[in-house]
């Protein structure tokens, strides 16, 4: 998995990951229902796509519309995928804008 392997070094991945196993783990959801309904939940975000390979995967991906994260989880899987000033494109006010609302 050569292609990979930059983003698997990264300590941010394995945060990200941590934080909605926790949560998964916590709701009695799948870590694919929280990421797709922590995604969803994201200022802008229209719809999600689900990337589906067989029908009891969309099942359970489906599953994710009916699972609504407490600000707490929002909170925290935010924080643990909080860019580094320095990858964020425009530095610290750029962070600032990343759950600014689209339209007021």
């Amino acid at each position: 998995m050569e292609a990979y392997a930059g983003r698997n070094a990264r300590e941010t991945t394995w945060r990200v990951l941590d934080a909605v196993e926790t949560i998964a783990d916590a709701r009695g959801a799948s870590m694919s229902q929280v990421s797709l309904a922590w995604l969803a939940a994201q200022p802008g975000v229209a719809s999600v796509i689900l990337g589906s390979r067989t029908a009891a995967q969309l099942t359970e991906n489906l599953g994710a519309v009916d699972l609504e994260l407490t600000p707490a989880e929002l909170g925290s899987l935010d924080d643990a995928s909080a860019p580094v000033t320095a990858d964020y494109p425009y530095g610290a006010p750029g962070i600032d804008q990343r759950s600014r609302p689209i339209i007021d």
